[in-house]
């Protein structure tokens, strides 16, 4: 079952970003679920958290749900 972290887009654009797409379900950042703002974006994994993860909020897909419904996430 996976497992979903939401991040600061910056974290993935920026020059120095850590983020490890092979530990990912996405592959890519083309891949991921952007917030319409595009300021947050949606990360998956399986298995044990990626350790550039760590210190992240996690949600569970029921729990994830629940955010992609909020107004951040659903273009009006």
């Amino acid at each position: 079952m996976a497992t979903y972290v939401i991040l600061d887009t910056i974290e993935i654009t920026d020059e120095g970003s850590v983020i490890d797409f092979s530990q990912l379900l996405n592959r890519s950042a083309s891949m991921l679920r952007y917030s319409v703002d595009k300021s947050k974006a949606l990360v998956k994994y399986n298995g044990n958290q990626p350790s550039f993860l760590n210190g992240k909020t996690t949600y569970t897909h029921a729990e994830i749900l629940v955010e992609m419904a909020k107004s951040a996430w659903v273009e009006e």
